[in-house]
């Protein structure tokens, strides 16, 4: 092989590499299970990286008790079950194997609140547990530039239309602040 076929190759597998990651993330919000859930805003600017909105959902941190006794480590790969409540999906319980069939659920990777020792078992046992912070991929929101310091998030009501496909993979639709579709 010459070194200019090598770089075509390689080009190209980039180029693969970036489709299959854009047609993944469209057939999850093409044929994904649509849920509404709460969020908050966390942050709404960056100065290097321009007007975007990060948000923590109320799935995001979750009491220890979600996992139902199972010992769950910060980095572990998690699966949340979701149950309906009204408009919104909460969350029912946690948990490390994939769920079972007829169950919506999301796939998210704990970040920290999991327990990393024996030291950390014990102090979970003695006083009560903690709060997994888990992470799915969804938390940033990118903005049209200048719309994202015309409208504040702070004491409103915001939920997140997701799409969620079959194995728990998650994309971010829209975006509805009292009701009403932002930006």
């Amino acid at each position: 092989m010459t070194k200019q076929t090598k770089f075509i190759l390689a080009i190209a597998l980039q180029v693969v590499i970036i489709f299959a990651i854009i047609i993944f993330k469209l057939s999850v919000l093409t044929s994904g299970t649509e849920v509404m859930l709460r969020i908050a805003p966390v942050d709404p600017r960056d100065l290097l990286r321009g007007d975007y909105a990060t948000f923590q959902y109320d799935i995001s941190n979750l009491e220890s008790y979600y996992s139902r006794g199972e010992q769950i480590r910060n980095g572990d790969t998690v699966y949340v079950v979701l149950r309906q409540s009204g408009k919104c999906w909460i969350a029912q319980n946690v948990q490390k194997n994939k769920p079972i069939r007829n169950k919506l659920f999301i796939k998210g990777k704990v970040d920290s609140g999991g327990t990393e020792s024996q030291t950390d078992q014990f102090s979970y046992q003695r006083f009560g547990g903690s709060r997994l912070h888990i992470v799915y991929g969804i938390e940033q929101y990118f903005i049209p530039e200048g719309k994202g310091q015309i409208f504040s998030f702070w004491n409103k009501k915001a939920v997140a239309m997701v799409a969620i496909d079959d194995n728990g993979n998650a994309a971010l639709k829209k975006i509805y602040v009292d009701d009403k579709h932002w930006p």
